[in-house]
Formats: structure tokens, C-alpha cells, sequence
């Protein structure tokens, strides 16, 4: 009897370290498959990381030429403004002139200083 029961108990035990054995082995799988996972996870990041800093030296550059097109812009808008003025000393000059300071024009050059802003 006791050996029976010393069978049964052996049999147990040994039936308890098999699936110990296999829940110990798909512990280590799951243990490996979430290590690939969070390797696969910093690798992306890594990358996301490389995009966004890459992102960021196209902004900055964007945002760079778009400062020197606006400083460009003001220029030419204030040599506009000169050349604006000069014409209007130039327009006002002829307006004040004395009617016997007209002479003949050409048709093409009275048209053209006419068409001028």
C-alpha cells in the first residue's frame, strides 16, 4: 500500500515539475516576444525621434528664408515708396510749370509720360 501510494505521489510530482517545466518555457516565450516587442518600440521611437529633428532643421530653415523674403519684401517696398515720391515731385513739378513751358510732343512720348505712375 504504501508503495502505491508512493507511486501515485511520485507520479504527482512528476506530472507537477512537467507543467512547471512547460509554464516556466512559455514564460521565457512571452519574456522574449515582449522584449522584441519593446526593442521594436525603441526603434520606432528612434526613428519618430530622427523625423521630428529632421522636421524641426526644415522648419527652422522655412522659417529662415521666409524672415530674409519679408526683409526683402520691406526693401522693395520702400524703394517703391521712394520712387513713388520722385514721381510725385516730378508730376507736381510739371503741374506747376507755366503753360508757356509746353511745347509740340510726339504722340508716342506724350502717351507714354502719361501711362508712367
Amino acid at each position: 500500500m504504501l508503495t502505491k501510494v508512493g507511486l501515485i505521489i511520485v507520479g504527482v510530482l512528476v506530472i507537477a515539475v512537467i507543467m512547471q517545466y512547460q509554464y516556466t518555457s512559455h514564460l521565457k516565450e512571452m519574456v522574449a516576444i515582449e522584449r522584441q516587442a519593446a526593442e521594436n518600440a525603441r526603434q520606432r521611437t528612434q526613428e519618430a525621434r530622427q523625423q521630428t529633428l529632421e522636421a524641426l532643421g526644415e522648419l527652422e530653415t522655412a522659417e529662415r528664408r521666409r524672415r530674409l523674403a519679408e526683409a526683402d519684401i520691406k526693401a522693395l517696398q520702400e524703394e517703391l515708396a521712394e520712387q513713388a515720391e520722385d514721381y510725385n515731385i516730378l508730376r507736381q513739378r510739371i503741374q506747376r510749370s507755366p503753360a508757356s513751358d509746353d511745347g509740340p510732343v510726339a504722340p508716342v512720348l506724350r502717351s507714354t509720360l502719361e501711362s508712367l505712375p
